[in-house]
Formats: C-alpha cells, sequence, structure tokens
C-alpha cells in the first residue's frame, strides 16, 4: 500500500482544535541545541493548543 502525498499551496491547515485557519504556527524552545538537546513545542496562535513537539540532538 502506497501513500499518496500532495504538496497544496492553495490551502492553509486547520488547528484541530479551534478549527481556525493556521497561516502561522508559533513555537517555543527549551534547550542550547549544540551542547544539549533543544526540545521545541508548537502551538497554535489562536487557542494555544499544542500541535506537536520536537526534539532535535547535536552530536
Amino acid at each position: 500500500m502506497t501513500i499518496k502525498i500532495t504538496k497544496m499551496e492553495d490551502r492553509l491547515p486547520v488547528c484541530p482544535y479551534c478549527e481556525k485557519e493556521l497561516n502561522e504556527i508559533y513555537f517555543r524552545a527549551k534547550g542550547l541545541g549544540y551542547i544539549e538537546a533543544q526540545h521545541d513545542v508548537y502551538f497554535c496562535p489562536h487557542c494555544r493548543k499544542i500541535l506537536g513537539i520536537g526534539t532535535s540532538r547535536m552530536m
């Protein structure tokens, strides 16, 4: 089974919580990134609920 991925430039994503269109996503970082892991929290600018979390590590 394959999954088709299509680039869509004419549509904006929608927040799964407040259902507003997202033309901007906020994030907040903790950690230095080059000495220790950096943790990023991505959230909706309207309702401020978390959309995702990411971690980057430099080694």
